[in-house]
């Protein structure tokens, strides 16, 4: 147990390196970020409709994309605006601080998906679900190309699934087992 607990804290100190530092991405990695931007389709700060909930990206850094729950917040008194906010009682904050720029950290108490690169002769793409106070943990690592796309998609799709029904007697790497072991049998 404490062998693991070690490597749990290994993979949060990668994650927020990683995360932290501003990797020059490769056509394939920018594209990738892209890929998982369009995919979900609605961005922190963006335009939406009055009782809009659902999935957010937005980037941190250059090379570090944030995927999480979000909802509608009104903006303005006299013009009267729906934007995506995050999903917290004080999400209209994280569209004001995205707004200026800010670096919109992923607040302990909404559960999300960190997609960002190892870099090196061969960029590794990697994404990470963090919760609370919890190490993040690392459950998709691949070589960032083209080849990647759909794995990419299907990892954030299964991601996204274990945000929103989190079982409690399984651990992220066991659903994600049970997932895969479904699809192949």
């Amino acid at each position: 147990m404490f062998h693991f607990r070690l490597i749990e804290l290994e993979s949060e100190l990668l994650a927020k390196e990683l995360s932290e530092q501003e990797t020059e991405l490769t056509p394939e990695c920018e594209f990738l970020l892209q890929f998982i931007e369009a995919e979900i389709g609605v961005h922190l700060a963006g335009p939406s409709f009055k009782d809009w909930r659902g999935w957010l990206t937005y980037r941190r850094h250059k090379s570090a994309l944030v995927v999480c729950r979000g909802r509608a917040f009104l903006e303005g008194a006299l013009f009267r605006k729906w934007h995506a906010g995050l999903d917290l009682p004080n999400g209209l904050d994280a569209i004001t601080d995205c707004r200026r720029g800010f670096d919109v950290t992923p607040p302990p108490e909404l559960d999300h998906l960190l997609v960002n690169f190892k870099p090196g002769a061969r960029p590794q793409i990697m994404v990470w679900y963090g919760e609370n106070l919890a190490p993040y943990h690392l459950f998709f690592q691949a070589d960032a190309n083209g080849d990647a796309e759909p794995l990419l998609k299907e990892a954030v799709a299964h991601g996204c699934i274990w945000i929103l029904e989190k079982p409690e007697h399984k651990t992220l790497p066991d659903y994600l087992k049970t997932q895969e072991q479904s699809q192949n049998g």
